[in-house]
């Protein structure tokens, strides 16, 4: 009986050493496999060297970085005007873009002339639209208010107008 035993141990013993041999296989094949396969899909998938190379002459003609900053318009009331009569009054928030810190002073310098001339440019012409004066034509006063400020700047410091709030009352 003993000897029995000891057989059915060794067939034990050799049944679990095969079986972690052929996990070991398994596992190093799935890895070759499965690596070599994700190395081939991203080498396809990168187009080659010719792509790389592409993309490093992109990388070269960036262009250098502007400081962008804005100069807050607040609280300007202008008159809602047609036929020389005052349909109401607008009040408005805008923001101005300029580009560099000394562009911006020197807009925050003239801030009292760009709002002299603003006003006087608008208690003659109408802010409204021509077919509807109550609506006010935000394209045209973005516009008015740029070209107005650069013309009064004598340079084209005002990059872009954004108009922040309108209120009409």
């Amino acid at each position: 009986m003993a000897d029995n035993e000891d057989v059915d141990t060794n067939e034990e013993e050799k049944a679990e050493g095969g079986s972690k041999k052929l996990l070991i296989i398994g596992l190093v094949a799935g890895l070759l496999l499965g690596g070599g396969g994700g190395a081939g899909a991203f080498m396809m998938m990168s187009g080659g060297e010719e792509a790389a190379e592409h993309h490093e002459e992109e990388v070269v003609e960036e262009e250098p970085k502007v400081d962008t900053q804005f100069v807050k318009l607040e609280r300007m009331t202008l008159p809602l005007v047609q036929n020389n009569r005052i349909l109401g009054n607008m009040v408005i928030d805008f923001s101005m873009e300029v580009e560099g810190d000394e562009n911006k002073m020197t807009v925050i310098r003239n801030l009292p002339e760009i709002r002299d001339a603003m006003l006087r440019h608008y208690s003659n012409a109408s802010l409204g639209k021509t077919d509807n004066p109550r609506n006010v034509d935000y394209p045209r006063l973005k516009k008015t208010l740029k070209d107005i400020s650069n013309k009064l700047l004598h340079d084209s410091l005002i990059v872009r107008v954004m108009i922040v709030q309108a209120r009409q009352f």
